[in-house]
């Protein structure tokens, strides 16, 4: 018995290993692609791109090992978890290996067209992409569950210095067609080191599989966070705010917010609680007091005048505008009530389709059904 646990250990010593050499290799090339691009150095971008091959050899000769380690130990539990996800962490090593050798090959194409004040930019981003690489294959390889959940919160440092980077390259104006081949280029460049972050959060994923047996990857950690605007003196961003907590299952927050203070509406807080919602009558925040807005996974802007005063948000953060019927200046021949009724339905319409689209599902407590 102790015989055949040796060899198991063995066996899973060598994999570690050639994942270890693995993901050297794929750090080399990002280094060498950040040398590539500062300074021009094509000799380092070539040497990167023709090392990639030895990455994907190592894919495959990984593959095969896990393969010889199920046929021979027949693992369970954690050992089978442990064979399980290696193939997926060289799937993530290997696309990393693939990005660095892109970013060479575009660091390369550049040429001398590189401009100075946003390199140290990129370097910040592509250094903590890398640190985050690199604290995700010691999470694995010393199975560290606290060394991968602290690795994978540096991804947010690395989401705010790729937005950095995308506004600085949008306030360039080309001049010509050259110049906007290289902002294309710069921010081609940008992207892949933030991917890179984010393939050292699925390995950190995988890292916590290992050693807890729990899937964390793409689960719900925080609720799904719902920002209505709405423009001054108008109910929408209230309305909205109260049918969404009403009608979402759990894992959902909406807020509410207008694009200057006012008073809430004192019609729409009595045509709510007819219905049964139960609404404060707080002065709702403010764009200004809500701040950044990138933590929001959508921000639903309710009329034109509330759209053009949201401000720029970064790329994970979905940006709507809704337009829906003002209750507080009825049509001609419209009661309040019936203006009212019909902003509320028009934005349970909305609200639904938004939260199914989100999750799949929505019930609705207002009617009391399941779609």
């Amino acid at each position: 018995m102790a015989h055949l646990e040796e060899k198991l250990q063995q066996d899973i010593d060598r994999i570690r290993d050639k994942v270890r050499e693995m993901a050297d290799l794929a750090l080399w090339g990002l280094e060498d692609s950040v040398k590539t691009l500062t300074t021009g150095d094509t000799k380092l971008g070539y040497a990167a791109i023709m090392r990639d091959s030895r990455i994907d050899d190592l894919e495959g000769l990984i593959d095969g090992l896990c393969m010889e380690f199920i046929v021979r130990h027949i693992p369970v539990a954690a050992h089978l978890r442990f064979v399980h996800s290696v193939g997926k962490i060289c799937s993530e090593l290997e696309r990393v290996g693939d990005y660095a050798e892109s970013m060479n090959r575009l660091s390369i194409l550049l040429g001398g067209s590189r401009p100075p004040l946003l390199l140290p930019m990129f370097e910040r981003l592509a250094g903590v992409a890398m640190e985050m690489i690199r604290q995700a294959v010691r999470s694995f390889l010393d199975e560290d569950l606290e060394l991968a959940v602290e690795t994978t919160k540096l991804d947010v440092r690395a989401d705010l210095l790729h937005y950095d980077i995308y506004r600085a390259l949008q306030a360039q104006i080309p001049a010509n067609s050259d110049d906007l081949e290289r902002l294309f280029t710069l921010l081609s460049i940008a992207n892949r080191y933030e991917r890179v972050a984010d393939q050292a959060c699925n390995i950190c994923d995988e890292v916590q599989y290992i050693v807890t047996g729990e899937v964390t990857k793409h689960r719900l950690l925080t609720d799904v966070q719902i920002l209505f605007v709405s423009s001054a003196n108008s109910c929408h961003s209230l309305m909205a705010g109260r049918i969404g907590r009403a009608v979402a299952r759990a894992h959902f927050e909406f807020c509410a917010a207008d694009i200057a203070p006012s008073p809430p509406d004192p019609m729409a807080l009595e045509f709510l609680a007819k219905k049964g919602i139960p609404a404060s009558a707080s002065v709702p925040k403010t764009l200004a007091e809500i701040g950044d807005l990138s933590h929001f996974k959508a921000v639903v802007a309710i009329g034109e005048e509330a759209f053009k005063a949201l401000p720029k948000v970064g790329f994970k953060t979905v940006v709507l505008e809704w337009h829906i019927a003002d209750p507080t200046h009825p049509t001609a021949g419209q009661t309040a009530e019936q203006a009212y009724t019909q902003a509320f339905d028009q934005l349970l319409e909305r609200i639904q389709g938004l939260i199914r689209s989100l999750h799949g599902t929505v019930v609705d407590q207002i009617r009391g059904e399941s779609k």
